[in-house]
């Protein structure tokens, strides 16, 4: 048996978040975990969704009618996949001019939200940062309300 340079097997997954930041990533085929949602909306990709399971087909949805950055090609794992349907669907996306650019826009105005409420800076801190500042400060002074509570009791 010849050995063959076709294929690659990954033993760990993919380095997902590098191939989605890559500039020539155009679009994302993703099952809508929420996870890959978000890298793929931080990088500014369209998706075309292929939901599987659990919350995965409400992510889509939502991807598709509120957010207009998805086009779901098929849904669950038991689908008939056909390749012309494939095709038409990456024709879509693809299309800078039609729905492709669509997505396209509309996922880039999704990654600037995501970088504006990541921000850390001095000046200004993005909302997920204060609310998490926010929730430790809080853990914080419940703590040190405990600690309190438990020296007046010793003490008494």
């Amino acid at each position: 048996m010849s050995k063959s340079k076709q294929g690659l097997l990954l033993h760990n997954g993919a380095p997902q978040l590098e191939i989605l930041s890559h500039k020539s990533t155009r679009v994302f085929v993703s099952h809508c975990g929420w996870n890959s949602v978000m890298e793929s909306l931080s990088q500014g990709v369209p998706i075309v969704g292929w939901p599987l399971a659990a919350e995965q087909a409400y992510n889509s949805k939502m991807l598709e009618e509120e957010m207009g950055v998805s086009v779901e090609l098929t849904r669950g794992v038991q689908s008939k996949i056909v390749g012309e349907e494939v095709k038409g669907v990456i024709d879509l996306v693809m299309d800078e001019s039609g729905k492709g650019g669509e997505m396209r826009k509309n996922a880039v105005v999704i990654k600037e939200k995501i970088g504006a409420s990541i921000r850390d800076d001095d000046e200004e801190k993005g909302s997920s940062v204060k609310a998490m500042a926010d929730f430790v400060a809080v853990l914080l002074s419940k703590r040190q309300e405990s600690s309190k509570s438990s020296n007046s009791i010793v003490s008494n």
